[in-house]
């Protein structure tokens, strides 16, 4: 244990990056929109199998072009490409919050999937794994908390 906490005091910025980087990812996880999965049905008048149907045609076209987008974070500087990820998981919770036809709640439910649940902690492994020799697994460790303590966290978001 006094390892790991020496590491994230020398460590601090990159780890702290990682782990905010998987936490806000959280908004794209299926037990985050699944919270609110019977209000959209209701909304829509939709019924669960299409719902399902909405929801696995986002989930697989964002899978596929995650292998697209993935890769230009070996392209792009950093600070640019977290930038475009996080400002497209920014879109889709916008996009959410204002929904009013089906078509609409299927392109933020597309980009939820690709930069919240996709990109956003592909942002953070990747980063770890480049920039750690050394400690590369407990750097890979400390990011990926951020879905175990979003899942803490973000129920009490649902009842505000």
């Amino acid at each position: 244990m006094t390892n790991y906490l020496q590491f994230i005091r020398q460590q601090w910025p990159l780890l702290g990056f990682g782990f905010v980087t998987v936490f806000w990812g959280n908004l794209g996880q299926s037990f985050f929109i699944s919270w609110f999965g019977a209000s959209i049905q209701q909304s829509f008048a939709i019924s669960a199998a299409n719902y399902g149907l909405l929801y696995a045609v986002a989930t697989l076209c964002s899978g596929l072009l995650i292998m697209a987008l993935g890769a230009h974070i070996d392209r792009l500087p950093l600070g640019v490409f977290t930038a475009l990820v996080a400002g497209g998981l920014m879109v889709a919770c916008l996009m959410l919050s204002q929904i009013n036809t089906l078509l609409m709640f299927g392109v933020a439910l597309f980009l939820l999937r690709l930069c919240g649940q996709g990109l956003m902690p592909h942002t953070a492994q990747t980063t770890m794994a480049r920039y750690f020799n050394d400690n590369r697994g407990k750097a890979l460790s400390i990011s990926a908390s951020g879905v175990p303590l979003g899942e803490v966290f973000c129920p009490p978001w649902r009842w505000r």
